[in-house]
């Protein structure tokens, strides 16, 4: 199947007009229009997954997070982004990024959040313009602590790498959800009517901010929030294609959990 092709068909699913101004995404590198026998799915580019990638054959690496996303005005084999290109070019491999159009599409890391979730009556949250975010009801009674460690388990992460902001004895019934950094769209969901927002990337003061205004808030991480894309894509295009696709088996979580034991 030509390069071209595969985008095209993603494309039809997640188009590059639902994208954010600030996003960068489609083609990051393209090296032709060659015929491609396998893909690597993975939440983003690193040189772990360049090495996996090539080991597997994959001509094309369609990610998540843009490879790039700031102009550059020298490609420098010394530095990361620079040896990325650098490595991607010579092992021939090309790369895609769906970034803000996966997360607003149908079906994209929002819908799919909100199904691993069990929300109910699952729609689009009044006062995002954006698009991105999702709101819904949970399916049975819920404290927010309780809720916390059943998103953990629905999910298979590790509860400890989660935070929460707010009373964990809060009854939680409609829940917001922004995959990535959304901790912006708190308000909106306050005016919404939800007992909860659930993100990556809260700061500080917008936590302090929260508690002020009583909107809860848990923070499942940027990674915790976004790694079902590689799931996701890749059941998509096992489904509409007929290549060999290969999820990443490359761990991207950047944190560890501090286990130090008593002291």
């Amino acid at each position: 199947m030509k390069l071209e092709e595969i985008i095209s068909a993603i494309e039809k699913w997640c188009p590059l007009d639902l994208q954010e101004s600030w996003d960068n995404s489609g083609f990051q590198i393209k090296l032709g229009n060659p015929e491609i026998r396998a893909v690597l799915v993975s939440m983003e580019v690193t040189d772990q997954v360049i090495s996996e990638a090539a080991a597997s054959g994959a001509g094309l690496i369609i990610c998540h997070h843009p490879l790039l996303f700031s102009p550059l005005k020298a490609i420098d084999s010394k530095s990361v982004t620079g040896n990325y290109i650098c490595r991607l070019i010579e092992e021939q491999i090309s790369v895609y990024a769906s970034h803000t159009p996966f997360d607003k599409c149908a079906g994209g890391n929002n819908d799919d959040l909100a199904q691993r979730l069990h929300l109910r009556e699952t729609a689009l949250l009044p006062g995002d313009a954006t698009g991105i975010c999702r709101m819904g009801m949970v399916n049975e009674d819920y404290t927010l602590e309780r809720y916390a460690r059943q998103v953990a388990d629905w999910l298979s992460q590790d509860v400890r790498q989660y935070r929460f902001t707010g009373d964990p004895t809060d009854k939680v019934e409609r829940v917001a959800l922004c995959t990535g950094s959304g901790s912006e769209f708190m308000e909106a969901a306050f005016e919404a009517g939800c007992d909860l927002l659930i993100t990556g990337d809260v700061k500080y003061h917008t936590a302090q901010l929260a508690k002020e205004m009583g909107m809860n808030l848990l923070d499942i991480g940027h990674y915790g929030s976004e790694i079902i894309f590689s799931e996701n894509m890749t059941s998509w295009l096992r489904d509409h294609t007929s290549l060999q696709i290969i999820k990443s088996k490359v761990s991207l979580n950047p944190f560890t959990v501090a286990d130090c034991g008593p002291f």
